[in-house]
């Protein structure tokens, strides 16, 4: 039965991942910000409510009681799939956080003597079931079956699937550099606008490999960009309904994955978030090869590992600069909405990002996606009564006062500079308490 552990058992998946975190954080994401967006105030409002409130796990078990987490790790064993290593990292991370800021908050109540109980027993059998519905999603996505990147790469496509992409590849000559300088651009235009279309967060790129063609030593990587905006149903959802943020001119393709091949490269590394670090970090010199592609949005239930994952498109160069300017003109006009918005908005944005993304594809590969709202966090900001009972919106106001105080971040934070002596008995994140 999922979330049948031991306390034993659930303890060593906290030491194990509270250990990757510190390792994470101290790795740091080259993350770009344009500081418009309360950044670590909607992350750690999002794990309050996902935690707090057990709003990921009403709708994680809702979604294993269609299908397992294992299947829906092999049916994202491919390129731009709805969920990938950073959605099933988040999985875990986000609900630990607020897990972790609720227990901090806790000891400071019982110190003030309060009578509460640090971690009631209803949470704790909560806990076991996140932690046991992810400890069950990498090793079955990555090829080499870890439960986080242990070898510093993501490698999840089989081999005779990537040799199939080789003829799709066009070589970098002398003769046709300048589609280097093109591909640069476009890419930068695209991450500016990934951020800005997503409150500053990751989510929607993704980048992964090495992977290697047949009698090659070129080490091939993929950069992902997999939510560009169409104006159209993503999975069968109205997009508008929850997009507080409109762009006039939209995307031609609903996504596109850029594959290159390098030569020459002191680093190729890749974290749990997704993200590679590069030496040298600029290798657009060292790029001997590339193809673009994009993938059809067959909805995620429909999926069948391993032969029916939807079909990738071969894209031609032109796209670039349809994809440039798209970007280009996307990101100065998402700029001037957000001027024009206030702190919650922006708040809410966020915070529905966190809070909703991994549940919502989650529920769609269940095929249950519109069994709950994800408009919430809109009705929040308008005011309106919420039309899920799975949430409350005074708790919410009062993360977000309660937050305030520390500029929207979290002092249990600090422990992430517990040393490592310590973190064996007293980990990052919380041993189950008793």
């Amino acid at each position: 039965m999922l979330g049948d552990l031991s306390d034993e058992e659930a303890n060593e998946l906290i030491a194990f991942f509270s250990k990757s975190m510190i390792s994470n954080i101290t790795i740091r994401d080259a993350a770009l910000e344009s500081k418009i967006f309360p950044v670590m105030h909607y992350i750690n409002t999002a794990c309050y409510i996902l935690y707090d409130q057990s709003y990921q796990y009403n709708i994680l078990r809702k979604v294993a009681s269609k299908i397992s987490p294992e299947t829906i790790a092999k049916r994202s064993k491919t390129l731009c799939a709805p969920l990938n290593q950073l959605a099933f990292y988040s999985i875990a991370m986000l609900y630990l956080q607020g897990r972790a800021a609720v227990i901090h908050d806790n000891y400071y109540k019982k110190k003030t003597n309060q009578n509460i109980i640090i971690e009631p027993e209803n949470k704790k059998k909560e806990t076991k079931f996140i932690l046991d519905f992810w400890r069950r999603l990498s090793p079955n996505y990555l090829n080499d079956g870890t439960l986080t990147v242990q070898n510093k790469e993501i490698v999840f496509l089989p081999d005779d699937y990537i040799n199939s992409l080789r003829d799709q590849m066009i070589p970098i000559t002398n003769h046709n550099k300048e589609i280097i300088k093109k591909l640069r651009q476009t890419i930068a235009q695209l991450t500016i606008f990934n951020f800005l279309f997503q409150g500053e967060c990751r989510a929607g790129i993704s980048e992964h490999g090495p992977y290697y063609f047949e009698g090659s030593a070129d080490p091939l990587i993929f950069k992902e960009f997999q939510y560009l905006y169409t104006g159209k149903q993503i999975f069968g959802l109205d997009v508008s309904s929850y997009l507080p943020q409109k762009i006039s001119n939209p995307s031609a393709i609903p996504n596109v994955i850029f594959g290159m091949t390098l030569k020459n490269m002191n680093k190729i590394e890749f974290n749990d978030w997704s993200t590679l670090f590069a030496d040298p970090s600029d290798y657009s010199s060292n790029i001997t090869s590339i193809g673009i592609w994009s993938k059809e949005l067959v909805h995620p239930k429909q999926f069948r590992y391993p032969n029916n994952m939807g079909k990738i498109i071969s894209l031609s160069l032109d796209i670039l600069e349809d994809l440039n300017d798209f970007a280009k003109n996307a990101a100065k006009e998402l700029y001037v909405q957000y001027s024009k918005w206030d702190f919650v908005k922006k708040l809410m944005l966020g915070t529905s990002l966190y809070a909703n993304n991994c549940g919502a594809l989650c529920a769609s590969y269940a095929g249950i996606e519109h069994e709950f709202d994800w408009t919430w966090a809109n009705d929040y900001v308008w005011d309106n009564p919420f039309k899920t009972d799975l949430l409350n919106k005074e708790k919410i106001t009062n993360y977000i006062e309660h937050l305030k105080r520390w500029n929207g971040g979290h002092p249990f934070m600090q422990r992430v500079l517990i040393g490592r002596k310590i973190q064996k008995t007293d980990p990052f994140y919380y041993f189950l308490q008793v």
